[in-house]
């Protein structure tokens, strides 16, 4: 359970709904509901259950085997195209049997096998001639009684079936027949209302004579339009009021939020036992399973390939479905989006008010953040200072010499753990110096102290203009100042570190310096605050934490405890799922899809994340971060001792041509 603590949350999450009545729920779909216990579909085991195949008719044979044989009809539909299948599978799921898809001129063997397999009483060949020639119609017919459902275009098609399979509903669903992502969405939701999906042309201003005509003889009286008006019309909204209608518009900002929108509707939280879910960037896994959705009175909600929009993921946590079917291979969607983790959009226009916590007691006594790992060697060759004991960082560009907070912070925070180890000064001082130099770039925004980048940094593709600023920067700074402030006893740190802690509380802006974000209401600590979308770094986020530790282990604030609390919290149900590559190196950041990418997998910070897994586990007694920290070493660990230095430094990876893994800056 979540504690909204912190500050006050007042956040309303959620996408606008066009004005209209609501359809009825599923629960209130009237007499004959299709059962999710239906006893000619074999029932799925709790949790997650792939159906897939090597091709697109292998996954329709997947979702066809759970039909038992002796159905009553059984669609055929190309898996070349969409409009047919689409409006097949409300049609499918009315008569209880499944979809199956075959090529244009030849009937794949393993399909007419599973034909065989299912013995249908009536198999239902869907489009034309030229959609399905009549050598498959005819290879068909040696299987069981056929006949070919066609029109002259899509909608004529869909007309057709309409025909065949609804003689009486009092409710339909429009969707454009001009792309497949709205009306695939609905084919769960029109089959436990027990309604066809009739396709139009969207971008007309009204529908034909034909859909009007339809609607009356089946005796619809409430229609469901999924999509905006740039899918279907306002024009077609206004005409069917008009005919006496109650009609009811879902349009969300894309397709997923629109998906999620109509499920919402129709399945509230514990309508369903079962849910499915499909790519949304293709049509070709799910078709079939609209049927199958729909007889099980499921929803069919729709996924990017690593991730589902948030506002997807929500509507799966409150239906809280026990089993959860997914179409298509791993490719396809993947296991991390299967487990339900939410993609992180680099959104910037979430208030700062609140977070999801997750109510930990830190520890008190802990060992301190880097104890067990300096983050650089400060008796290495490799890191230079100058006659004053500051470090010397050159910029990569250029070769001139440049401030770099982190840098700074990382050395200073090492020299103080020299010092403690050997008693000797010249750490102690080195330590200052590096605290001195900080103070001395600091600027003040919102009454806040900041350590800018005043040099440009590149990465794939995009370039953060002078100044920007880092979450991580801000919070090994503060490590800095802290632990000077207890080694030195002088004020001055004490009064820096309160100077830069308050920089947490900021909030995004366009023209001040931020470093904080929330994002479907976590927490994040942006470690490339500048002109770019935010990156949304795992290991950056981390480091910037272990200095509110500090800060809080020092003073005791508890609005600082929050903020450790919520993004930790955020490291565990945000990042981790969408940073793993199962087997592989983790990705470095999150942002959904940029990050996504191999270009983002870095060997040298993926033993840094388990380091820092264990570190959080020390400090919040979860032992959910050692279990991650476990699991990430399980997937890859480099040959080589690991240690933090001296690449931990907060440099992007650089552009690479693309058959090279990213490198990463070091001084």
């Amino acid at each position: 359970m979540h504690h909204r603590a912190v500050l006050a949350w007042v956040v309303a999450f959620g996408l606008a709904l066009s004005v209209g009545v609501a359809v009825p729920a599923v629960a209130a779909a009237g007499p004959a509901a299709a059962s999710p216990a239906d006893p000619v579909i074999a029932p799925f085991s709790a949790g997650v259950t792939r159906l897939s195949g090597q091709t697109r008719y292998d996954t329709a044979i997947a979702v066809s085997q759970r039909y038992s044989p002796g159905v009553e009809a059984a669609f055929v539909a190309t898996g070349a195209d969409f409009p047919d299948a689409l409006s097949a599978a409300s049609a499918a799921a009315e008569l209880g049997g499944p979809l199956l898809l075959t090529q244009p001129n030849q009937l794949p063997a393993a399909v007419g096998a599973e034909l065989t397999r299912l013995q249908p009483q009536h198999i239902y060949v869907v489009g034309g001639t030229g959609v399905i020639s009549a050598g498959v119609a005819t290879a068909l017919s040696h299987i069981a009684s056929t006949e070919r459902l066609a029109g002259a275009d899509r909608y004529a098609t869909a007309d057709a079936i309409i025909r065949t399979a609804f003689a009486h509903t009092d409710h339909a669903i429009i969707a454009t027949g001009r792309s497949f992502p709205d009306a695939l969405a609905a084919t769960g939701a029109a089959g436990a209302r027990h309604a066809p999906i009739v396709l139009v042309d969207g971008s007309r201003s009204t529908v034909t004579g034909a859909v009007l005509s339809r609607l009356s003889a089946i005796g619809a009286t409430t229609i469901s339009i999924v999509g905006g008006p740039s899918v279907v019309s306002s024009g077609i909204q206004a005409q069917l009021s008009k005919a006496g209608m109650t009609v009811t518009r879902y349009a969300g900002k894309d397709r997923y939020a629109t998906a999620a929108l109509l499920n919402a509707a129709y399945f509230p939280a514990g309508s369903s036992p079962t849910s499915f879910l499909a790519t949304g960037l293709d049509f070709a896994d799910a078709l079939s399973a609209g049927a199958l959705a729909g007889r099980l009175a499921a929803p069919l909600e729709l996924s990017a390939r690593t991730c589902v929009d948030p506002a997807v993921g929500d509507q799966l946590s409150t239906l809280a479905a026990t089993s959860n079917i997914v179409l298509g291979g791993e490719s396809v969607v993947s296991s991390a989006a299967a487990l339900n983790t939410h993609c992180v959009y680099p959104i910037v226009t979430e208030p700062l008010t609140g977070w999801a916590t997750s109510g930990w007691a830190l520890s008190t006594t802990a060992d301190l953040p880097y104890s067990d790992r300096p983050p650089v060697d400060v008796n290495s060759s490799s890191v230079k200072v100058d006659s004053t004991g500051l470090v010397i960082y050159t910029r990569r560009d250029n070769g001139a010499r440049a401030d770099h907070p982190v840098a700074y912070a990382q050395y200073g925070i090492s020299a103080l753990l020299e010092y403690q180890k050997t008693g000797n000064t010249l750490w102690l001082n080195r330590a200052i110096r590096q605290g001195q130099q900080l103070i001395a770039i600091h600027t003040v925004s919102n009454g806040s102290w900041w350590f800018p980048y005043s040099f440009p940094w590149t990465y794939y593709d995009r370039t953060l203009k002078a100044p920007w600023y880092s979450g991580m920067a801000q919070g090994e700074v503060l490590s800095l100042f802290v632990r000077l402030a207890e080694a030195t006893h002088d004020s001055v740190w004490d009064n820096a570190a309160n100077k830069t802690v308050t920089s947490f509380t900021q909030q995004h802006s366009a023209s001040a310096p931020w470093v904080s974000l929330a994002i479907d209401h976590h927490l994040y600590f942006e470690e490339y605050a500048g002109n770019q979308p935010p990156l949304l770094v795992l290991n950056g986020h981390i480091f910037a934490l272990f200095g509110l530790y500090d800060y809080w282990r020092h003073t005791g604030n508890a609005t600082v405890a929050g903020l450790i609390d919520g993004a930790a919290t955020t490291v565990l149900e945000r990042m981790l799922p969408a940073v793993r590559v199962v087997g592989g190196v983790s990705y470095y950041c999150v942002q959904a899809v940029y990050c996504q990418s191999p270009l983002w997998q870095n060997a040298n910070y993926h033993p840094i994340h388990s380091w820092q897994l264990d570190t959080l586990a020390r400090l919040t007694g979860d032992t959910r971060f050692s279990t991650w920290a476990q699991l990430l070493r399980s997937d890859w660990a480099p040959i080589a001792p690991f240690s933090l230095a001296p690449r931990s430094v907060p440099l992007a990876p650089q552009p690479q041509p693309r058959d090279q893994a990213p490198d990463l800056g070091t001084w």
